[in-house]
């Protein structure tokens, strides 16, 4: 029987028990990348990473990381309370916060009913059976519509300001300031028109009093003779 070489292309081919077959993380391409193909490498995306979600701060002092992170901190803030602007002024985001704060507002209500009954207000007017099946009914129904809330928050309303923050977060920060300072001006100019109206209504009330004239005894300005 003859042996086969061990330069013979089958015997290295071949998987021995025991052995340990490389990675697929080291296994070269089987060719080259074309030229129209761009090779990222791992650090670069490191870097990509770092560069969305903020300035890398290697190689600052410790006061300037500090200064940094405030600067980003009042950074995020602006562009959240503009984004807060943009909503209040969508005409459908406040109807379904109003539906939202109904929700709301009515299983606050049952929850408040339910500790009611558990305080025996309504002993006097109700059977005890049938007071226990109202303190289940009303508080399944109150925390349906708590967490039905949320839900329909979670649902219909997170999604525009999901949408909000991301047309901010497309905007410079010279568009920002300018959201900023078109609300800051029109809290100023209604802030101006009820003190005018004050003012107004303070005049109005002054002119209909009628001023106190003191009169005293006519004195007799007649020369004697």
């Amino acid at each position: 029987m003859s042996t086969r070489s061990a330069t013979n292309k089958r015997t290295q081919e071949r998987d021995y028990a025991g052995a340990a077959r490389k990675s697929a993380a080291s296994a070269k391409p089987a060719r080259a990348a074309a030229s129209s193909v761009r090779v990222v490498s791992s650090s670069a995306k490191a870097r990509r990473k770092e560069y969305e979600q903020g300035e890398s701060l290697e190689g600052l002092s410790k006061a300037e990381k500090k200064a940094r992170k405030q600067e980003l901190r009042a950074k995020e803030d602006r562009m959240y309370s503009a984004a807060n602007i943009l909503m209040k002024g969508d005409e459908e985001y406040r109807s379904k916060r109003r539906i939202f704060w109904a929700f709301e507002g009515v299983g606050i209500v049952g929850v408040v009913v339910v500790w009611l009954m558990l305080a025996g207000l309504f002993n006097s007017f109700m059977d005890a059976n049938a007071l226990g099946v109202a303190q289940l009914v009303g508080l399944g129904i109150a925390y349906a519509f708590v967490i039905g809330g949320f839900i329909y928050d979670l649902v219909k309303i997170r999604p525009l300001r999901n949408f909000y923050k991301s047309q901010v977060a497309g905007m410079t920060d010279r568009k920002v300031l300018e959201v900023l300072e078109e609300e800051a001006e029109r809290l100023d100019a209604k802030k101006g028109k009820a003190s005018k109206k004050e003012a107004a209504a303070d005049a109005d009330a002054t002119a209909s009093e009628e001023p106190v004239v003191k009169r005293g005894p006519k004195k007799n300005h007649r020369s004697r003779r």
